[in-house]
């Protein structure tokens, strides 16, 4: 086949799926007064919806809320800084972190012997402990 015959197999296939369609489409669509109403239905909400949007969007108030609140705008951090001072700037908030859980359960470990030992007087055993503290040891054989 040359050129000249591909393009008159090619005009004929179009030109045939384009009529078979068009007859596909035109035989499914409503006809008389119902489908002038729906079509006419159809066009103005295509206007109405668009138009209602952007008269309610419009609002500088409610464009910036609604960017914040999917973070449409969310920048990275400048790239002209460095990054390495960023990380050791992290490594230091980290080993503060962690310097202060070390403290907190520290004073934790404390309150908990403190109120361990006021219990215990308070029920007549720090009298016991004390002496036990002390060396005094009181048993069965000694």
């Amino acid at each position: 086949l040359n050129s000249t015959q591909l393009n008159k197999l090619y005009y004929t296939i179009l030109y045939f799926t384009t009529l078979y369609y068009t007859t596909l489409y035109y035989n499914t669509m409503v006809l008389g007064k119902q489908g002038v109403r729906l079509e006419a239905w159809k066009f103005g909400v295509y206007l109405f919806i668009p138009i209602v949007a952007s008269i309610a969007f419009n609002d500088p108030d409610r464009q910036r809320f609604w960017a914040d609140y999917f973070q449409f705008l969310k920048y990275p951090a400048n790239p002209n800084t460095d990054l390495k001072e960023q990380f050791e700037e992290l490594q230091k908030q980290k080993q503060l972190q962690k310097e202060q859980r070390k403290a907190y359960a520290e004073q934790m470990r404390k309150l908990q012997e403190s109120a361990q030992k006021s219990r215990r007087r308070q029920n007549g055993e720090g009298e016991e402990q004390q002496q036990q503290e002390s060396g005094k040891k009181r048993g069965w054989l000694w």
